[in-house]
């Protein structure tokens, strides 16, 4: 109600100047104000035929990440880690890769970590349970006994719709911005409900020839750039 007050109070007011220029620096704020749910960003790495993830059986025996990119590009990953609030992976991504959504790699605060593990599969043993960084966890569970003491429960009520929930749920924390780095199934569920801002695709040089097809994006390419041997997209919802 600023505007009516400026003008009650007879001053001229000139609104809609630079507006869209203005909305992009704001587009966390705005989105939180608008739509009632974090800005969220899709980020994923696929192969030049279009993997994001090899067979099962060409994966290493430990859980750990399959770079598909090189360091310059996972350095960038890292720096944008630490200008958003929060991370999101799934349960398949976090088994396979146990990885621990840090920004190590750049100065900057780490995000806090979104897991969604509908039935509570992975192992407390790995990185995202550490405790290292505010762990929230979405799950179907709702048996606390279940529940690690140090990290934070969503109990979702339905296995419908889920994503809806987890916007909704990350609302009311107050998250604003929320980077969602996998795996193919999480990413491809947001894009059918709609609900992305941004996606940021790199694709590496290698072929899997087979694996997990990564996820498929109708947005618009806002720009393309070479990360030493890979390829970035950007991509912004319409």
């Amino acid at each position: 109600k600023g505007i009516q007050k400026l003008v009650a109070a007879g001053c001229e007011v000139m609104v809609g100047v630079l507006e869209q220029e203005c909305r992009a620096h704001h587009k966390r704020f705005l989105t939180v104000q608008e739509k009632q749910r974090p800005y969220i960003i899709l980020k994923w790495a696929e192969t030049s035929d279009g993997f994001i993830a090899p067979k099962k059986e060409h994966r290493e025996i430990a859980p750990q990440p399959y770079w598909i990119t090189g360091k310059l590009s996972r350095q960038l990953v890292h720096k944008w880690r630490s200008e958003e609030q929060a991370i999101l992976v799934g349960t398949a991504t976090a088994i396979a890769d146990n990885p621990k959504l840090d920004a190590r790699l750049w100065t900057g605060k780490s995000p806090i970590r979104v897991l969604l593990d509908k039935d509570l599969k992975v192992p407390s043993t790995y990185h995202i349970l550490d405790k290292k960084q505010r762990t929230i966890v979405c799950t179907l569970v709702a048996d606390t006994s279940r529940h690690l003491e140090g990290i934070e429960y969503i109990v979702l009520t339905t296995s419908t719709n889920t994503t809806a929930a987890i916007c909704n749920q990350l609302y009311k924390l107050n998250i604003q911005s929320l980077i969602i780095e996998g795996g193919a199934k999480t990413l491809q569920s947001f894009i059918n409900a709609n609900l992305w801002d941004e996606a940021r695709v790199f694709k590496g040089t290698s072929e899997f020839k087979n694996g997990i097809k990564g996820p498929q994006c109708n947005g618009t390419v806002v720009t393309e750039m070479n990360i030493d041997k890979d390829l970035l997209t950007m991509y912004k919802n319409d």
